[in-house]
């Protein structure tokens, strides 16, 4: 079987960071069906923010990978394309597993009320990636989770323009990113209600400040390389991370406590101490998108379908079948990297590549 290897040896704490936000997900999304379902609408939502944590290191790593790469027309062509070999694929394919899902659901009349809607241009708006920003149809679609994935376009889309600003004035940077968060507050306290109704901006407005900060942490690492044991800090605040999520207080706080963790994973990363249960779980972090892509479907159908509304289970057997949904979960995920993604991606980024010259054989 294919051993999994980090991308890289400098980014190590923020691969295994990855991991844990995207284990947080699956949690979140989970974690409703051993509960009753009157009280289920009331849960901490907390958990949600670990989508805006993956927004952070996703900055940070277009930025430090693209680092003047985008700077012609042909360099952002070649970004883009490589952008959508590793996001679309795996999108597609989930799209089409979930739309037989649903199918299959609607065919035994056990979609209910939640069914998204089979309008063509729904599914075509879903499929490249435009749901995140127009509604369609009755405004279900039949992958939620990909929402944050059609935000990250956006983000892509507008990179070149936040790489124009910082190379420029790192410090105007910063300006521009403390506008914009303090710009999906405003949108936030003037549309919303509560303490707790981040998650329920905008998509690609919500993107946005996570992101920027993530490029403003590529641009001052070198100032993160003063930090004092950054991997003590990490853990600390990692644990202040996840007991601020799921006691469910200040969304605005969780976010900027949320920014604390990356930060200091960047400095821990950047003074390169990693230590050996690091180094040895940093791998986990490739499989990141395939969890994410694939944990809406295995949930859907093993703890919603066949736990929660065939079998009505109780809290043991939800348990026993979360465990299970978890492990199925990981080994397609594996085995979505290896035989469905990385292929795809490798054949998408060779498409307009100049063909390799044979290298004739002499004796």
């Amino acid at each position: 079987m294919p051993r999994l290897r980090a991308a890289s040896d400098e980014m190590l704490h923020l691969d295994l960071l990855r991991f844990v936000a995207c284990v947080g997900v699956v949690v979140h999304h989970s974690v409703e069906f051993f509960l009753p379902v009157s009280i289920r609408p009331s849960l901490p939502t907390g958990l949600a923010l670990f989508v805006d944590l993956f927004f952070v290191i996703s900055g940070f790593v277009i930025a430090r990978v693209y680092e003047g790469k985008v700077g012609t027309l042909a360099g952002y062509g070649s970004f883009l394309q490589r952008r959508v070999a590793r996001l679309l694929p795996l999108h597609l394919l989930t799209l089409a597993v979930m739309i037989a899902v649903w199918s299959a659901f609607s065919a035994l009349g056990k979609a209910a009320n939640h069914e998204p809607s089979y309008e063509v241009r729904c599914i075509l708006e879903t499929a490249v990636f435009l749901h995140a920003l127009i509604p369609c149809g009755n405004g279900i679609v039949f992958h939620s989770a990909t929402w944050s994935i059609g935000a990250e376009m956006v983000m892509y889309l507008m990179f070149p323009i936040f790489a124009w600003i910082a190379v420029r004035t790192k410090a105007g940077f910063v300006v521009a990113t403390l506008a914009a968060l303090l710009a999906a507050m405003a949108v936030d306290l003037t549309e919303n209600t509560g303490s707790r109704s981040w998650i329920d901006l905008w998509p690609p407005f919500r993107a946005l400040p996570s992101f920027m900060f993530g490029i403003m942490l590529f641009c001052y690492r070198d100032k993160l390389a003063k930090i004092t044991r950054p991997e003590v800090l990490l853990l600390l605040s990692s644990i202040l991370m996840i007991l601020w999520m799921i006691t469910d207080a200040s969304h605005v706080v969780g976010i900027c406590i949320v920014c604390l963790v990356a930060t200091v994973a960047v400095a821990a990363d950047v003074q390169r101490n990693v230590s050996t249960p690091v180094k040895r779980l940093a791998p986990l972090g490739q499989l990141t998108y395939s969890i994410y892509m694939w944990h809406s479907v295995v949930i859907l159908v093993i703890l919603n379908a066949f736990g929660d509304k065939l079998l009505h289970a109780s809290t043991g057997v939800m348990a026993i079948l979360t465990i299970v949904s978890y492990v199925i979960i990981f080994g397609v995920s594996y085995f979505s990297f290896f035989a469905i993604e990385t292929p795809a991606r490798r054949f998408i980024d060779s498409l307009g590549a100049p063909p390799r010259r044979a290298v004739p054989v002499t004796s």
